[in-house]
């Protein structure tokens, strides 16, 4: 397992790489570091687009996938392993009225982790 800088990448290849960041471009840079028959999975709801890559990226095997229609059991189930890895998060909190800056910003990709709405 590792967590660091997409741009610096990994010390090793990794068997798979899942994106959180609602990033497109973080696409490409994670097929440069999974091993042939890799992944990526691109687990946020929401995502700008994907820009083009070499082809040479996703030979070998590797796929890029997403997810969908996760369940309440499904996200249960990871916040009790979640402990166990460990995950750590990053919040940027907004001000209710801040709703659209807080979207916007993450439309773009200027937000770093995830965007937490206060009344």
């Amino acid at each position: 397992m590792w967590a660091g800088d997409a741009a610096a990448g990994p010390p090793d290849e990794l068997d798979a790489v899942i994106v959180f960041a609602p990033v497109g471009a973080l696409v490409p840079a994670a097929l440069r570091h999974v091993r042939k028959g890799g992944s990526v999975v691109c687990a946020g709801i929401h995502m700008s687009d994907i820009p083009t890559f070499p082809y040479e990226s996703l030979w070998g095997e590797r796929s890029v996938r997403s997810v969908a229609n996760l369940t309440r059991a499904d996200g249960e189930d990871f916040l009790s392993l979640a402990p166990t890895i460990p995950v750590r998060t990053e919040v940027e909190t907004f001000p209710l009225e801040r709703a659209n800056e807080a979207l916007e910003r993450l439309r773009s990709g200027a937000l770093r982790g995830a965007a937490v709405l206060m009344p």
